[in-house]
């Protein structure tokens, strides 16, 4: 996506702020800020891409820290809040059917992607509960999605964090009980709290489909920064669902040919307007459209 003004000091912001949370000493901090905020200040032009901006300075922090998974910590309580919750959010699908009961779930998961410290709308992961309750599409094309995979026997999922993926699992459940073939893209090294390729596994995805690792910690699928198999994996799908933000940014960065649905939480005010949405509302609409598609249910 192009940057935008405040997307400098947002990056910044979050970069610095794992800086600011690791267990360095405060003279170690300072020294680390100090050395941070010349490489990125070096990063910044008005060309820049937001995700490979943030991508470069995400990993200048962790060669800062000498840490290769600065959100571990972080990935495990968002893990544990979503597991806590799960059960009771997925039985209140008992007794929907069809597309009411997949839109469900997809909503429980797009609220979840609310769990972000890396943006200003993120929440924290015990108030999950509250927000996957509440949760209202202001774009909502879930007929047409729903539509398309009744008509469609492949599609590539790109997770994006760690809490939310136990969410896209009941999505991906649903996917399978319709009958559909299914690759899960994950990150092949941490980025912020992203499910990485290891994570998926343990999470037991490998039971609904093939794991695919995108062989980076870049924060989209985009030719030249991961793998061939996870761009391959784009390319094999009748329909990709790509869920975050990040994932939505680097699909502007670099457009497939494949029909893209994007669903996340628009968390600021240029990815809002890239979406055509209201800062803080939820997203779930085609990035591209399938060819052929059938206008309704």
């Amino acid at each position: 996506m192009r940057i935008h003004p405040e997307c400098v000091l947002c990056i910044y912001r979050t970069r610095a702020g794992e800086v600011l949370a690791s267990n360095l000493s405060d003279e170690a901090k300072v020294e680390a800020l100090g050395k941070l905020t010349v490489f990125y200040g070096g990063l910044v032009e008005p060309s820049s891409s937001t995700v490979v901006l943030a991508w470069k300075a995400f990993r200048k922090v962790k060669e800062l820290l000498g840490a290769e998974d600065p959100y571990r910590y972080f990935k495990e309580q968002s893990h544990a809040a979503a597991m806590s919750v799960v059960e009771r959010l997925a039985a209140r699908a008992e007794g929907l059917e069809g597309y009411e009961r997949f839109k469900y779930f997809l909503s429980l998961s797009v609220a979840a992607n609310l769990v972000d410290p890396g943006s200003p709308m993120g929440v924290s992961p015990e108030q999950l509960l509250e927000k996957a309750s509440s949760l209202r599409f202001a774009r909502d094309e879930t007929d047409r999605l729903y539509l398309t995979l009744l008509q469609s026997s492949r599609v590539t999922y790109l997770l994006d964090n760690c809490g939310e993926a136990v969410f896209d699992g009941l999505v991906l459940r649903e996917l399978r009980r319709m009958g559909i073939q299914l690759k899960i893209v994950a990150k092949g090294a941490p980025y912020q709290n992203d499910v990485t390729h290891d994570d998926a596994l343990r999470m037991g995805f490998q039971e609904l489909g093939e794991v695919v690792s995108t062989g980076s910690d870049f924060p989209g699928v985009v030719p030249g920064y991961v793998s061939e198999e996870a761009v391959k994996a784009l390319e094999w799908a009748d329909v990709v669902i790509s869920k975050g933000m990040a994932n939505f940014e680097a699909f502007l960065m670099s457009p497939p040919k494949t029909a893209v649905f994007v669903a996340f939480v628009a968390k600021c005010r240029p990815i809002a307007q890239a979406a055509r949405v209201n800062p803080g509302d939820a997203v779930a609409a085609f990035l591209r459209y399938p060819q052929g598609l059938r206008q309704s249910l």
